[in-house]
């Protein structure tokens, strides 16, 4: 494999394809798209494990932690065929996206071979935990607290809007560090925290969502001192860093490639996709979907380069999500109820659950904007090139 892939590379691609096509892998993700209404569908596992055996969980990670020592175009290329192949990929985004890249980039050597391997391999599984009831996403705002005790730490507090905790052995937790920092998002600290520690309570929220959400609260958590990644008051850098790949929208402008290709499928076998062309604009809808991905590409690139533009990398996640929730809802306008386990549309009813929280996932159409308009008011151009 080599070590500088790039977007379209056909090893990687290609491998993904043969993979997610192979008849067992088919028949554990139908079982996932099959999941009854207000259940929440299982862990693909197996697919999980057979892509970290060849590296392509975390292809861009080194090879003595897992991966491939690729660039992040590999990365990006995982994320997209998954995405393609409705393979649900919150997992891989909250261990190898967001926990894993804050390991590798601030973790010691000894953090690093630890978790990242089994990462990698499918096998160990984190949550992020950032969110929390009264603060949101806003780790200026949060009030979870670690305080040094001796050698060690002690977490209290509590988050919320978890995903996929229950399936999680290890949290990544920010959390408020006394002393260090003269501002709040100054003073904020990742910690790692086994989730089968007695004081840490998990409890489900119950959603609309086709994944189960959880609170967690830790209760005066005695953690020992390497459990903090990086230093006391690294915590805001390194989310900022880790959100770097979900945040292009690569994943998102997957989704809605998908599921438009399938609402296409769906119409022409019922013989009502010229009707739908015309009053619905697919036409305009699947250029929107195009442009989606070249912003997302042009993300990647600013990620592989190390120079991701803050408000390009918002525009992409923004548009590219707006995008996806628009073509499932009018997916499930047309196609409707009875199409839930229609071959041409088997992931229907996911997809319309899913809809909502593709808004919020990775951060808020609101933040997005946000950071765009601050940007134009400074007199900045999210697309110009980076010195």
């Amino acid at each position: 494999m080599s070590s500088c892939l790039v977007v379209g590379e056909p090893e990687l691609r290609d491998g993904l394809r043969d993979l997610l096509a192979r008849p067992d892998i088919r028949d554990e993700l139908e079982r996932v798209w099959a999941t009854p209404s207000r259940e929440e569908y299982p862990h693909p596992e197996a697919v999980y494990r057979e892509l970290g055996a060849r590296g392509w969980l975390a292809p861009h990670w080194p090879q003595e932690y897992g991966g491939l020592g690729a660039s992040a175009y590999a990365a990006a290329v995982t994320a997209e065929e998954l995405a393609l192949h409705g393979v649900p990929d919150s997992v891989r985004v909250n261990t190898i996206d967001n926990a894993g890249a804050t390991i590798l980039a601030a973790g010691s050597e000894e953090q690093r071979r630890r978790y990242c391997p089994g990462m990698a391999a499918g096998e160990t599984v984190f949550s992020v935990l950032f969110t929390e009831p009264h603060a949101g996403s806003d780790l200026g705002g949060i009030t979870t607290c670690a305080e040094p005790a001796g050698d060690s730490w002690r977490l209290t507090g509590s988050k919320t809007w978890n995903a996929r905790t229950s399936r999680a052995q290890f949290g990544l937790c920010a959390a408020r560090t006394q002393g260090h920092g003269d501002n709040a998002y100054a003073a904020t600290g990742m910690f790692i925290v086994p989730l089968d520690h007695p004081r840490v309570l998990v409890e489900p929220i119950d959603t609309f969502n086709p994944e189960k959400f959880f609170s967690v609260r830790f209760d005066d958590v005695v953690l020992p001192s390497d459990a903090l990644v990086g230093k006391p008051g690294q915590g805001w850098s390194l989310l900022a860093e880790a959100l770097g790949l979900e945040r292009t929208g690569i994943c998102f402008a997957g989704r809605a490639r998908r599921w438009f290709d399938q609402l296409v499928a769906g119409l022409r076998a019922r013989g009502e996709l010229t009707g739908a062309e015309d009053e619905h604009g697919l036409g305009r809808l699947d250029a929107e979907i195009r442009s989606s991905r070249l912003l997302a590409w042009r993300a990647v690139q600013g990620v592989d380069e190390g120079g991701l533009n803050a408000s390009a990398a918002a525009a992409a996640k923004w548009w590219s999500s707006e995008l996806a929730q628009r073509v499932a809802w009018l997916a499930w306008e047309l196609l409707g109820p009875a199409a839930d386990r229609d071959a041409h549309f088997p992931d229907l009813a996911l997809a319309a659950r899913e809809a909502p929280g593709l808004t919020l996932a990775a951060g808020t159409s609101e933040i997005q904007l946000t950071t765009v308009a601050t940007d134009l008011l400074d007199g900045g151009d999210p697309w110009e090139e980076q010195n």
